[in-house]
């Protein structure tokens, strides 16, 4: 599962628990219903911008729908040889 998929994956579980239709929910985040729908089957590249009002209108933190890659690691970068 992509990063994509797992976004869409996220919110519908958590719009599905709070009982929240696709369009009620579209409206919310100031979106189109459709463009919802492709968000949560993983067809779509939402904006930052997007997802945070997402998370908003869930009432979760982005991280929490961006949760199965939270958990990456960046090695720091190596120091130069002199």
């Amino acid at each position: 599962m992509n990063i994509s998929q797992n976004l869409g994956l996220n919110i519908r579980t958590r719009r599905k628990e709070l009982e929240i239709s696709q369009e009620a929910l579209a409206r919310r985040c100031n979106i189109d219903r459709s463009y919802m729908g492709q968000i949560e089957r993983g067809t779509a590249n939402p904006s930052l911008a997007v997802i945070d009002a997402i998370a908003f209108a869930l009432m979760v933190s982005t991280s929490e729908l961006l949760r199965e890659y939270a958990s990456i690691t960046v090695k720091p970068p190596r120091k130069k040889r002199k």
